[in-house]
């Protein structure tokens, strides 16, 4: 009787094959998903931590300026916009006003929350001196919002503390600063 000698493999068969290809692509999709989350909530917070850093630092820079000049944040609802900015008046929009932008990353927008803010208003979160005082004002200085108690503004809307939102546009995840 004769008997099959044993034959040695020495390559894949085309199912082995097939298994692993399947395997990686799921692994490679589920992998790019997980970052393509982690890198949307990264910059959500990065952008709430910017604003965060550009308030401090128009309120350092006020309490240490020695040439009398205010400071603030101007911060457009609905857009990126992040301004920091210096000005001898209470305005953003004064001719002396100097700006210096903040990036923020394109995806990422400004909201008011709580719809306290009518239609059109920009946030302008001035810090006067001398000692650091903050008031939210419009863009010419003109109408105040509102502000903390040692602000020297009348209200005309009585808001003591403006709640902005930081938000991914197209999505519901958001970060606030009050």
């Amino acid at each position: 009787m004769l008997s099959q000698l044993p034959t040695k493999r020495n390559a894949f068969t085309l199912i082995e094959l097939l298994v692993v290809i399947t395997i990686m692509a799921v692994l490679t999709a589920v992998s790019a998903a997980a970052f393509n989350s982690y890198s949307r909530t990264q910059n959500l917070s990065q952008s709430a931590k910017t604003l965060e850093t550009a308030l401090k630092e128009a309120q350092n820079r006020v309490l240490s300026s020695v040439e009398g000049i205010n400071w603030g944040v101007h911060v457009v609802p609905g857009t990126n916009t992040l301004e920091l900015f210096s000005t001898p008046s209470n305005a953003y929009t004064d001719p002396a006003a100097a700006t210096f932008p903040r990036p923020i990353v394109s995806n990422i927008e400004f909201f008011d929350p709580l719809g306290q803010l009518p239609a059109g208003y920009n946030v302008n979160a001035l810090f006067v001196l001398p000692h650091g005082a903050v008031g939210f004002l419009s863009d010419d200085g003109t109408i105040c919002i509102g502000g903390s108690d040692d602000f020297d503004c009348s209200p005309d809307l009585g808001i003591n503390c403006v709640i902005i939102g930081v938000r991914l546009q197209g999505t519901a995840q958001a970060r606030y600063l009050k």
